[in-house]
């Protein structure tokens, strides 16, 4: 056997390793397979047609999961980020989504989630050193 570590991910080798996380998983939760498993993509873009803002993430198992969410600092406390949010629990409950989570940095927008009705599920301590990281979750009403 052989082992190679590096700091440039090589596509191919990440896609496989990606397939065969998810035919595991799959042998374990097949009886979620209904369940409606797809990417999210939604972006703001302002007049200009430059992204000022934009969430990616997955719904899977009666979840959707956020994994990168952003609005330019230029461009907070315009409403955007809640747009956003907004749009993503929607395509979420058409997705018949239980559930809404994610994970932010105690330097990032912990109140911003509170104030949109997620509720704090986990603490990390000291990661990254001298911060917090949190993770939220978000029950979907019917």
């Amino acid at each position: 056997m052989t082992v190679k570590v590096t700091d440039k991910i090589d596509q191919e080798s990440y896609d496989k390793i990606v397939q065969l996380l998810v035919e595991y998983n799959s042998s374990k939760t097949r009886q979620f397979g209904n369940e409606i498993n797809k990417p999210i993509e939604i972006i703001a873009r302002n007049e200009m047609n430059e992204i000022v803002g934009g969430l990616y993430g997955r719904s899977l198992w009666g979840t959707l999961e956020i994994k990168t969410f952003v609005v330019k600092t230029e461009n907070r406390n315009e409403g955007i980020g809640r747009k956003l949010i907004n749009d993503a629990e929607k395509k979420a409950k058409n997705r018949n989504c239980r559930f809404i989570s994610l994970d932010t940095f105690s330097f990032q927008a912990p109140e911003f989630y509170e104030k949109l009705g997620f509720k704090k599920i986990g603490t990390e301590t000291d990661f990254p050193k001298g911060f917090e990281k949190y993770y939220y979750r978000k029950k979907l009403d019917a």
